[in-house]
């Protein structure tokens, strides 16, 4: 039972009684009811407890009746109800004093119904007022449930959960900010004893109460959702629609922030486009890449450039293509907690990833995560979607991004030029062949035939892991270690392998002359159809 002693006493047959002292606590909360029939009665009273009574065990000693008062006030009950017209006609003066002293309710019950009639009178009330509850919760909940099917990207998301909850709410995200705020407390007043935990819990802002709730979508903050109440009873009861909005409002950030970010990535997008037809100046594209607010420009990252299929007019489809690589990254178990950014230009998907620091330092390591990103562009094409991805070298600063886009612009340049059909083209790749270009094939496969025919007329088999050994060593700059994780084999392995073509091949690996005769070989092999 959650009535007040106010509320009891609206309750039939009730009602008919009055409240003859102890006005000030009239908000006690009764949590049950007891009888008393004996004077010891007080060892068995519990917080919260009103105790009915005819006073009988205490008709002779009204200085008794105010002892039982004061113990009954110490230990938390409720109130007291007395029957008169039996064995009191009217309460004792001194009782009624002590009472409102103590501001203990003290209630003279209506003689004509029984304690029986009375008390389940109040139960009866209890559980209307329980029933009333549990549907207001469910409509509630309804509403909650109707709001997550139909909201949409025009609905004002904040305001409708504050009128579906009744209650006024605030947002504040992880970083601390709020987003929205009618509550009563000010966002200082709200953010007191930030940082806060993901925990959710009741607490005080400038002397109002507040639950707060995380809001948490895979394990990722989205920040926290703060519902002021008057009643703490009541707000236990709403706990679990306060989570349930939690939950629906986790969606929904998630998806604000997504829709923000896509418009300043579409904004970037026609910037670029303008400057590189020469109508906007470098400063203006730094400008409106200040405005994604991205954590990429602090750490290292990659352009790309994926040419498309796509109708340059069907703008709409390009949105819906680049939501789809945005959907599919956060599903992804190594990109889902990196930011990326996407935005159409001139008709290509131009995209920044980012590289972990530690791969950065380790070219094979880098080229290996930008290989993941394109082929993950590749696996979404659907048919319709990239052709072919070129990619930047290693870049670092927002001041860096332009020329990166260069980069992979003179990648996709070179390629087109050398006929390469690789649908993954790194400029890093290209540096060489670019200067290579003009060399023609033959010479290119005299050169190789020359440098490698030692090696390559071994058995194949021997001469294959040979020469992959080779290749493995110069793409992990020289790093055995590096080398020998890559092929799965001892570096024992790699250092008997790289001696025996060292011999066969008549070269010193420590000799920069001749590890410069070996980067031409096998620059030209890659070159060669």
């Amino acid at each position: 039972m959650h009535l007040t002693v106010e509320d009891a006493l609206t309750v039939y047959p009730l009602s008919e009684g009055k409240l003859a002292a102890g006005k000030k606590g009239i908000f006690r909360t009764i949590s049950s009811i007891n009888l008393m029939d004996a004077p010891d009665v007080i060892n068995w009273i519990k917080e919260g407890e009103l105790l009915l009574t005819t006073a009988y065990a205490i008709r002779d000693s009204p200085e008794e009746f105010v002892n039982l008062l004061q113990k009954l006030n110490e230990r938390g009950a409720s109130g007291l109800g007395i029957k008169l017209g039996r064995y009191w006609a009217e309460i004792p003066e001194i009782a009624l004093l002590e009472a409102d002293r103590l501001g203990f309710p003290l209630i003279e019950l209506p003689f004509e119904f029984t304690f029986s009639e009375q008390i389940t009178a109040l139960f009866q009330s209890e559980f209307q007022r329980d029933t009333r509850r549990l549907n207001e919760l469910l409509e509630t909940q309804k509403k909650l449930v109707d709001f997550a099917m139909q909201a949409d990207e025009y609905t004002n998301y904040f305001q409708s959960i504050t009128s579906i909850l009744g209650r006024p709410v605030a947002i504040v995200t992880s970083e601390g900010q709020a987003l929205y705020n009618v509550t009563r407390c000010s966002e200082i007043e709200l953010l007191n004893d930030w940082p806060w935990h993901q925990d959710h819990r009741f607490y005080k802002a400038a002397d109002n109460l507040l639950y707060r709730v995380p809001l948490l979508k895979n394990g990722k903050s989205y920040g926290y959702l703060l519902v002021q109440t008057e009643n703490l009873l009541e707000a236990h009861d709403m706990e679990g629609i306060f989570h349930q909005a939690a939950v629906i409002l986790s969606y929904h950030l998630e998806v604000i922030r997504n829709q923000e970010t896509s418009a300043a990535s579409s904004r970037l997008g026609a910037t670029m486009e303008r400057y590189l037809k020469g109508n906007a100046s470098r400063k203006t594209v730094l400008e409106f890449a200040e405005a994604l607010r991205s954590t990429l420009w602090s750490t290292p990252y990659v352009c790309m450039i994926s040419s498309t299929g796509a109708d340059p007019w069907d703008h709409e489809s390009q949105r819906r293509r680049l939501r789809e690589i945005q959907g599919k990254l956060q599903d992804h178990p190594k990109a889902a907690s990196l930011e990326s950014h996407h935005f159409y230009v001139m008709n290509r998907i131009y995209s920044l990833f980012p590289i972990l620091e530690e791969e950065a330092k380790e070219r094979r390591q880098c080229e290996n995560s930008a290989r993941l990103y394109a082929d993950l562009m590749h696996a979404w094409d659907h048919g319709a979607g990239a052709r072919t991805c070129f990619i930047s070298k290693v870049r670092m600063g927002m001041e860096e991004f332009i020329d990166g886009f260069r980069e992979c612009a003179e990648a996709e340049r070179i390629s087109t030029e050398l006929g390469l059909s690789e649908p993954i083209v790194m400029f890093a790749d290209l540096e060489f062949i670019y200067l290579f270009k003009h060399i023609p094939q033959e010479v290119m496969g005299r050169y190789c035939s020359y440098l490698f025919r030692p090696l390559l007329d071994k058995d194949e088999e021997y001469a294959g892991e040979m020469m992959h050994t080779l290749e493995a060593y110069f793409a992990n700059n020289g790093q055995v270690n590096e080398t020998a994780r890559e092929l799965f084999i001892h570096r024992n392995t790699v250092l008997y392998r790289l001696e025996k073509i060292s011999g066969l091949l008549n070269l010193d690996l420590k000799n920069t002359d001749h590890l410069l005769l070996l980067k031409l070989g096998l620059m030209f092999r890659h070159l060669m159809p």
